[in-house]
């Protein structure tokens, strides 16, 4: 069965390596608004069987290697949220504004909606995501937002394109190729073209398989 599907990236420079043109293309910039604007526009202008997000991810595990690839299980807005008068840290989800079981929240996750045909074409370990509106290099701020989102990975954008399509009601699959690690954040340890070659072969066999 032919699917039509359109593949996701926050950057250009994410598909680069993406030699398959089996599916439609849409770069939605960087972060959660650019990203939550552009995919509500593009599946208010076309149906889609599936939509398929590629790119990288920061790795909080630091005892693991980079160029790992993940599917994206669940994920969250990790740092959207409130101080307290104590300088503490309120999540917006779970909040008194926003039931953290509010659909498409589930225990102030999103789990991606992918069926179990697709993930199994796709063969990827799961991991769960935190999407920042900032990336951060002081460690107890990242272990004070671990503490509350427990995750293995770092993005800027997973939970924006699982919001849009959870509420637009279409199939939504995410990869993810880790580049760096969250601490230390030395982006000249970074190996983001490792990462982008190796995202883009996986994506390559896993639309081959799809399409």
């Amino acid at each position: 069965m032919k699917h039509n599907i359109l593949l996701c990236a926050a950057c250009s420079n994410e598909l680069k390596y993406v030699t398959n043109s089996y599916a439609y293309r849409l770069i939605t910039g960087v972060g959660i608004f650019q990203t939550v604007y552009n995919l509500t526009l593009a599946l208010a202008q076309k149906k889609y069987d599936l939509v398929i997000t590629a790119g990288i991810a920061g790795d909080y595990n630091r005892d693991r290697d980079l160029n790992q690839m993940f599917m994206i299980g669940k994920s969250t807005f990790a740092d959207t949220g409130f101080e307290d008068e104590e300088g503490g840290f309120v999540p917006l989800i779970g909040s008194t504004f926003l039931d953290c079981n509010k659909p498409p929240f589930r225990e102030r996750y999103i789990y991606n909606n992918v069926s179990d045909e697709i993930a199994d074409k796709i063969k990827l370990p799961t991991a769960t995501a935190n999407t920042v509106s900032r990336t951060c290099t002081d460690p107890i701020h990242v272990a004070s937002l671990l503490q509350q989102f427990p995750a293995d990975l770092e993005t800027m954008e997973s939970a924006a394109y699982s919001y849009v399509c959870a509420l637009q009601n279409v199939q939504y699959a995410e990869i993810r190729c880790t580049s760096n690690h969250i601490l230390p954040k030395k982006q000249e340890k970074w190996q983001i073209d490792g990462a982008l070659r190796t995202l883009g072969t996986h994506v390559d066999r896993i639309l081959e398989e799809i399409c």
